[in-house]
């Protein structure tokens, strides 16, 4: 069972500045979690609660906006990951850990929720007593609304048939004791709920992985489901990302292949479909904004600079106020109250730092009411500089370069350089604090973070491009990339060193495999490096017929799905390429890419006789969520630089060629 333990700490909402400084802060100071991790308003507006990373503790607090304790608690062994009121009594603590099940094969992530009764400092764990719980789930404890009582919320789960798969069903559970019941029945291929506002049942979404068949139903009135949407394919072909507001319909984002940009359409529980209801014909819908019974408000688009629209026209003004007294800044909206009198955003700007800031649009005052990075000066932060450069074929790539801390891009010449690819691949990087590269430009590096093709947030017809091209164009993008920083002098072609997590970990070690003459240096972090064993896991995983093994099919290889062609493109199978020094970084409860994968990328290049490094990291996840085994990973970053390409020393002498 997760547990908090109530203590007496209470930590500030706006912590003492940190002291300017002529030396950068300590890599803790960027490798540690944030002061302030998440944050949320009450419904009423009157408070904030806030999960605190501080001095090895990790607190949860619950807080008026003048900054009175209500609540404080600091999480036990598990990680938090996103709190929300429920109502202005109750806040709902998301969590997880490593766990296994006896009589079930390997670890998982179990999760749950902590409901917290402000009043009493009590809490229970959502679902806990729920009879025919099935045992080995993650998922656990997602809210998707409120009941039809005070005091309960609505949240689905896996319960157990008697000879039969365990069927995805929606409970009602009790926010005081955690117990709980079913109110609707699911079927083994339920992926997901929709309720409204007054816990009536309004929808299920369906998808079989036998049968490629894709199906959305709505309850009628009588109890039973007539099906009004049905689509045949072998990868899942949309998702459903809320409800409208008047509950009479469905919202889902429509892909224009055509157009190559989003739209959110209404889906009719009669099944017709109408729209758009938001949409641009220049931007592609990065995520869906709902309220706490998951009603659509408005939609975030993608870019690197993100922006929203609403459908709600007081938080389409407050957006448009802020947005007009920051402009140099990344906004984003967190929470509202109820009648938009206070709005909570996290604001990202390297003049002010990284901050969570409330508004009153009737009076447009703004608040800093808390520092996330409260230890890092603002001379310490490195500018953001938004850049385009051709690939190999003409393509069109958007990146965000970080200039080292104290200078400007356009003073920049032959700077040492880090190259960042992001994770996914199905990801993009926008302009935002990055703990990483803002730690490297601290220490003198400028940093380049490429969205190669295939990367999301331009638009369907970029992110398309990259498919059956994971190792082939969407590291020759990366690579056309560091050519033109190089005719552009921006960067010492002598001297740089690509750093990568999970999939930019794979293209870490891709490009200083296929790309050996480049780099100086390579630093992997739960990486893929052979594509076979990870397939092979992937089908042990989810069994042939899953639409997740049809979708990477898709994104590796346009040209034949075979051994010999993900052979061809797994680093652990070139190792005798490689000519930089390696590390390896991986946890061991990583769910995600197994710790193996480094294993097999570590024993290739020692039988290849090269040089590598290889750091565990006890307990954590493929996230890096423990504020001690980032620092752990860090540090063991910082040391490899510093022996192979500091940023202050002279080239390094070229590594002979094999």
């Amino acid at each position: 069972m997760l547990r908090i333990l109530l203590v007496a700490l209470a930590l500030c909402l706006i912590p003492c500045a940190a002291q300017a400084q002529s030396e950068p802060p300590p890599l803790e100071a960027y490798g540690g979690l944030p002061y302030v991790s998440d944050a949320e308003l009450s419904p009423d507006g009157s408070k904030v609660a806030a999960i605190f990373n501080a001095d090895g503790l990790t607190v949860m607090q619950v807080l008026t906006l003048q900054g009175g304790v209500l609540f404080a608690g600091r999480v036990g062994d598990f990680k938090p990951r996103y709190l929300t009121f429920h109502d202005n009594d109750h806040v709902l603590l998301r969590a997880s850990e490593a766990t296994r099940v006896f009589g079930y094969r390997g670890a998982f992530e179990y999760s749950a929720s902590l409901a917290l009764n402000i009043g009493t400092g009590e809490f229970a764990q959502i679902p806990d007593r729920v009879g025919d719980l099935y045992p080995a789930q993650s998922g656990l404890g997602r809210v998707v609304g409120a009941a039809d009582r005070e005091g309960w919320v609505l949240t689905p789960a896996y319960l157990e048939n008697s000879g039969a798969r365990p069927s995805y069903d929606l409970l009602r559970v009790e926010l005081k004791s955690g117990r709980g019941k079913r109110i609707a029945r699911g079927t083994t291929d339920t992926i997901n709920w929709f309720v409204g506002a007054s816990g009536n049942v309004l929808a299920r979404e369906r998808y079989s992985n036998e049968k490629d068949q894709y199906t959305i139903q709505a309850q009628t009135g009588r109890g039973g489901w007539r099906t009004v949407y049905e689509e045949e394919d072998n990868i899942l072909p949309m998702r459903i990302q809320g409800v409208m507001p008047d509950e009479s319909g469905l919202v889902f984002v429509n892909i224009d292949r055509e157009g190559g940009f989003h739209s959110l359409i209404k889906l009719g529980f009669d099944g017709e479909e109408s729209g758009p209801i938001l949409g641009r014909d220049d931007r592609e819908i990065d995520d869906v904004i709902t309220d706490r019974n998951r009603a659509v408000v408005g939609v975030l688009y993608g870019g690197l600079e993100p922006t929203y629209d609403f459908i709600d026209k007081r938080l389409q003004d407050a957006d448009a106020a802020i947005r007009e007294q920051l402009p140099d800044a990344t906004i984003y909206i967190d929470s509202w109250a109820d009648d938009r009198s206070v709005i909570l955003y996290r604001v990202f700007d390297p003049a002010i730092g990284d901050v969570w800031v409330t508004q009153r649009p009737e009076t447009g005052e703004l608040a800093i009411i808390a520092k996330a990075r409260p230890h890092i000066p603002s001379e310490h932060l490195g500018g953001l500089y938004a850049i385009r450069y051709p690939a190999s074929d003409g393509l069109s790539i958007p990146a965000i370069v970080t200039a080292p801390a104290g200078t400007s891009y356009e003073d920049v010449e032959q700077a040492p350089a880090i190259i960042l690819p992001h994770g996914g691949p199905a990801q993009y990087d926008r302009f935002d604090f990055h703990w990483l590269a803002q730690f490297f430009a601290s220490r003198g590096y400028l940093v380049f973070q490429p969205n190669f093709r295939g990367s999301t947030g331009f638009g369907q017809d970029f992110e398309d491009a990259g498919l059956g091209e994971w190792g082939d164009k969407m590291l020759t993008d990366i690579d056309d990339g560091v050519s033109a920083l190089v005719r552009e002098n921006k960067i010492d072609p002598d001297r740089v060193c690509i750093v990568g997590g999970s999939y930019g970990g794979y293209a870490a070690l891709a490009s200083a495999t296929f790309y050996p003459e480049r780099y100086q240096c390579a630093v992997a972090i739960a990486p893929v490096t052979d594509l076979n064993k990870m397939m092979t896991q992937e089908k042990r995983d989810h069994r042939g017929d899953h639409w997740v093994i049809d979708y990477w099919e898709d994104l590796m290889t346009s040209d034949g799905f075979t051994n010999a062609k993900l052979n061809s493109i797994s680093p652990a199978q070139h190792a005798d390429q490689v000519r930089a020094p390696i590390l390896l970084i991986h946890g061991e409860n990583d769910f995600v890419v197994s710790i193996e994968q480094s294993r097999i990328m570590e024993r290739a290049l020692q039988r290849a006789d090269k040089a590598v490094e290889l750091v565990t990291l006890d307990g954590e996840d493929h996230n890096l969520s423990a504020a001690e085994t980032r620092i752990q990973s860090l540090q063991a970053i910082d040391a490899f630089l510093k022996r192979h390409m500091p940023a202050s020393a002279p080239a390094p002498v070229p590594i002979a060629t094999d």
